[in-house]
């Protein structure tokens, strides 16, 4: 399995690739880094908010479960925590507070999507899992040496259909100290190959682009009340009386579109010169932000020969490793201790006995759904048939 975030850590210092990935030492630190993970709290509500089966149910109902699902991740992470180290009193005052930011985080949240939420939800914290095209022979996919298949496995928050019958890939993101860059989201590589493997999975599908949905912890209203019940009244009238019919065709008049920008690459002959990654829409609200990228058939075609090519790196038994310091990552780096005593010529093995372990086999799957009727069970809707 090649995942997104090893195929990054490939890309950005192989040393750290080659300790972490699950395909070669498999290391992770005995004692998690942090003690909770916030954001993931966050995406475990998001996920119960948005399931596909509840698409139709009333608000007031949804809302409860999807706090829920925030306070259950939170607990989670602490008891798997604490089984570890013990919680010390400053470690206790950070969990309760962003225990208390979230909730408020998830209730502002409640109150604008109520307001803006005019899509159907398809897919829900969805594992996409495809086989991998050889850019060199697209009819084969890409194979270990020995004839072993590699295939690419992401998780997509959500995939929705909008009132013009399109499908969008939505990305979901907790950020501090401003907006993501939109550069950075034009050109975000892991977006980007979500639309194409969903397409490899999913051939009847033809995706849009990618919606950005940013939930910034430090942007004005952060501190306050949370609004009342009363404030939380239901707007987008799902009340469970009949089914949501909102993918109606419609003018592209009635959007709200954003000033265009576009990156500075050109079609290839043949194709349209509307078919250009571009920022389609964006809406800003206190902490929330969303921006809707739509991509050009160039550019998704391109990332999966861009795969392509470092899967076939990747698989190579003779795959160099090397360090590639950087500030930027080295700092937060988890594997920050070994590598520097590796670079010193000295055996990194007693600072691995002592501060790091073995992934144990049932981690090599991915963990299991956020929320579902059947949780802990097999995920039904997987691609990358052979």
């Amino acid at each position: 399995m090649l995942r997104p975030q090893e195929m990054h850590s490939f890309r950005q210092c192989r040393r750290a690739w080659d300790l972490g990935a699950r395909t070669r030492q498999s290391y992770v630190p005995i004692v998690p880094a942090h003690a909770f993970d916030l954001g993931k709290a966050l995406h475990d509500a998001l996920a119960v908010y948005y399931f596909p089966a509840m698409d139709d149910w009333d608000r007031a109902i949804v809302r409860p479960l999807a706090l829920q699902g925030f306070h259950r991740s939170m607990r989670q992470d602490r008891e798997i925590y604490q089984k570890i180290a013990p919680f010390t009193a400053e470690q206790e005052q950070d969990w309760q507070q962003h225990l208390e930011r979230g909730e408020t985080m998830l209730a502002r949240y409640f109150q604008w999507a109520a307001i803006v939420d005019e899509f159907a939800s398809i897919f829900s914290d969805q594992d996409v899992w495809t086989h991998i095209p050889d850019p060199r022979n697209p009819d084969h996919a890409v194979a270990m040496l020995d004839g072993r298949p590699i295939r690419y496995l992401g998780r997509v928050d959500q995939l929705i259909s909008d009132p013009n019958d399109e499908y969008w890939v939505v990305d979901h993101r907790v950020t501090r100290g401003g907006w993501e860059d939109v550069g950075e989201l034009l050109l975000d590589r892991v977006g980007l190959s979500y639309v194409w493997a969903l397409e490899l999975c999913y051939p009847q599908l033809k995706i849009a682009g990618t919606v950005y949905n940013e939930l910034r912890m430090d942007a004005p209203g952060e501190v306050g009340e949370t609004p009342p019940a009363s404030v939380l009244r239901e707007r987008d009238k799902r009340d469970m009386s009949r089914a949501r019919h909102i993918n109606i065709r419609r003018s592209p008049a009635t959007q709200q579109e954003a000033e265009p920008v576009e990156l500075p690459d050109h079609p290839p002959s043949g194709r349209s010169e509307g078919d250009r990654t571009k920022i389609e829409q964006q809406e800003i609200h206190g902490q929330f932000r969303r921006t809707r990228i739509r991509r050009s058939r160039a550019s998704i075609e391109s990332i999966g020969t861009q795969i392509g090519m470092q899967a076939l790196e990747m698989r190579a038994p003779e795959v160099r490793i090397y360090p590639n310091p950087s500030q930027k990552h080295c700092p937060s780096c988890l594997y920050r201790k070994p590598c520097i005593a590796m670079s010193a010529g000295l055996d990194p093995s007693p600072i691995l006995a002592a501060d790091y372990r073995k992934r144990a086999p049932e981690e090599f799957e991915e963990e299991q759904l956020r929320w579902s009727i059947t949780r802990g069970g097999r995920r039904a809707a997987l691609g990358g048939a052979d």
